[in-house]
């Protein structure tokens, strides 16, 4: 393995039990599979393809398949590419970016490019970065080169742009990994050090390996350091945070009504910038620091819309002041062309610290505020669930509290809330309401006889027995106390009534339950009393429970195994 090899793989190291994920994942082996390049030699950018491809794909940005592609291509390849990508980079800042001519640009966008195609791409495109600084310089001091000895400075100068790009990514790397470090605000102000830390670094060894050739002189070394140092620090900020935002959050079209928003909002941002920088020529009694009236604007955008339209915005205040100044407009007017030049970077500088800043601190708030309303969400979810959980256990006890744990039918308690909800519809409708009292016939000899297990036994029987032959949903068989049972029949008239009863009759008997205490007949029975009230013409629901008791009563006294509603005397058939 080479030395570059090996410091990749130690840089593109992740977590322990990720590279092995990684590397059985569908978009690894896909890539491995379309590019066999990708073996042992290329193994370590191997997890970082996948991550990224992942990253792509998932969240649908707008360089889907760019990046995983870029980073499965051979190193060479991606060198070339680079070093033309740098090259053109630069040659594009030259031609908009600069305020005179002959003059350095306001902002050098390349060291932004370097930093965030080493920082997706990986250590290996180094040679193609410092080979698009040295022909990028080459051409910049093409009037100056004497023969091989004016590739000095070129060298020196290419050689501050990869160290400074180097040292960049590393501290980038160990401290947000492949976090967006624009998402909070103490990421943003870390990577607003690192940097200012890294291009201070990088115009360090431009500038010294300048003076060391005596391509500068000794006495301009630090107005160059300075001018150098602004120029690359307010570029990498700048369009450095332009690629990292598309690339961590992508280009996603609002709505439409935000959308809406957003070009009235540049349509003010681009009237106010052009009102100080293009169309106001002010004098000396009228110079006033209204360049400062933009920074509302740009807040507006952080609290509004997000990081993009910050940048988008910085952008374009940069382009106006830019082309205002040169064309002899704005607060700037009347200061030599390098104050001008240094003045336009500090604010641009400024600006784009603070936007940045506002900006991380507004999406760390909403982050937060998202996260507490999902929080809520799901604690109210999980109070919804607790709540049905105790509203489904409350029924189920309020079931279970209705319900003679004996027999399985109704208990006593279940009968009396029925009989006055049944009354008093009866009263309201006009109709009727039947009622059987029930009895099991020598009930206590059956127990002394069988003992009480026995005894639940029959109860229990007898009563299902009772309540397959009432066939109506809102008729109610209930035990009303010890061997007695209740059928509460609403809307039935005395004919009903017995009509019913015959049919419990035949059940109790056709269940030949053994009785040998019983003089009523070899198995068990039951003794039935029926009556029929007309609540409108009753006072109490009671008077019906006494009837039906009363007519229970008189078939007990007339042989048991019986049944007989009030003011209709059945006579009951022979024991089969």
């Amino acid at each position: 393995m080479s030395k570059t090899e090996a410091r990749a793989s130690v840089f593109f190291r992740p977590p322990a039990g990720r590279l092995q994920r990684a590397e059985n994942s569908p978009t690894t082996m896909t890539l491995g599979a379309a590019f066999p390049c990708l073996g042992a030699r290329s193994e370590p950018y191997r997890w970082a393809a996948a991550g990224t491809a992942r990253r792509s794909v998932g969240k649908g940005r707008f360089m889907r398949g760019v990046v995983p592609t870029f980073s499965a291509m051979p190193d060479w390849l991606a060198m070339v590419l680079v070093a033309a990508a740098y090259c053109l980079v630069n040659w594009l800042g030259q031609q908009a970016l600069m305020l005179e001519l002959d003059m350095d640009s306001v902002v050098w966008p390349q060291p932004g490019f370097a930093l965030v195609a080493m920082l997706l791409l990986g250590w290996r495109v180094w040679p193609g970065l410092l080979l698009g600084a040295l022909l990028s310089e080459a051409w910049r001091w093409r009037g100056a080169l004497d023969g091989m000895h004016g590739l000095s400075p070129v060298l020196g100068v290419a050689l501050g742009v990869l160290a400074q790009t180097l040292f960049g990514v590393w501290l980038v790397r160990r401290h947000f990994g492949r976090r967006n470090p624009l998402d909070n605000f103490s990421q943003c102000v870390a990577f607003c050090v690192i940097v200012v830390a890294m291009t201070l670094i990088g115009s360090l060894i431009a500038t010294t390996s300048l003076c060391l050739t005596h391509a500068l002189p000794q006495k301009e070394w630090v107005s160059r350091l300075g001018l150098w140092w602004l120029c690359s620090s307010c570029g990498t900020l700048l369009f450095g945070s332009v690629c990292l935002n598309l690339y961590h959050q992508g280009w996603r079209l609002p709505d439409r009504e935000v959308r809406y928003e957003m070009l009235a909002y540049f349509g003010m941002v681009a009237l106010l910038t052009a009102g100080i920088f293009v169309w106001w020529h002010p004098t000396v009694d009228t110079t006033y620091p209204l360049d400062m009236l933009v920074l509302p604007l740009v807040a507006w955008a952080a609290f509004r819309f997000t990081t993009r339209e910050v940048l988008l915005a910085l952008l374009l205040i940069l382009w106006l002041a830019l082309w205002g100044t040169r064309h002899g407009g704005g607060p700037y007017l009347g200061y030599s062309a390098y104050s001008t030049l240094i003045i336009l970077q500090t604010y641009i500088g400024i600006l784009t610290v603070v936007s940045l800043g506002v900006s991380a601190l507004v999406a760390e708030q909403r982050k937060v505020k998202l996260e507490l309303n999902q929080q809520q969400e799901l604690l109210e979810q999980q109070v919804r669930i607790r709540t049905l959980a105790l509203e489904q256990s409350h029924a189920e006890v309020l079931a279970l509290s209705r319900v003679d744990p004996v027999t399985g039918i109704a208990n006593r308690r279940s009968f009396e809330e029925s009989l006055e909800g049944e009354w008093r519809r009866a009263r309201r409708l006009g109709t009727s309401l039947g009622m059987l009292m029930i009895d099991i016939d020598f009930f206590k000899l059956y127990n002394d006889h069988y003992g009480h297990v026995s005894g639940d036994y029959c109860l229990r029987e007898v009563a299902q027995a009772i309540r397959s032959s009432v066939r109506r949903p809102q008729d109610l068989v209930a035990r009303y106390g010890g061997e007695e049972i209740v059928c509460l029949l609403p809307d039935t008239t005395s004919e009903g009534v017995a009509y019913v009863g015959e049919a419990v009759l035949d059940a109790v008997r056709d269940l030949q339950l053994p009785h040998v205490g019983s003089v009523a007949a070899p198995y068990v029975t039951i003794s039935i009393g029926g009556a029929n009230v007309q609540p409108r013409e009753v006072a109490d629901s009671r008077q019906l429970i006494e009837a039906a008791d009363r007519e229970m009563y008189r078939a007990k006294q007339s042989g048991r195994n019986r049944i007989i509603v009030a003011g209709m005397d059945l006579p009951e058939a022979d024991d089969a």
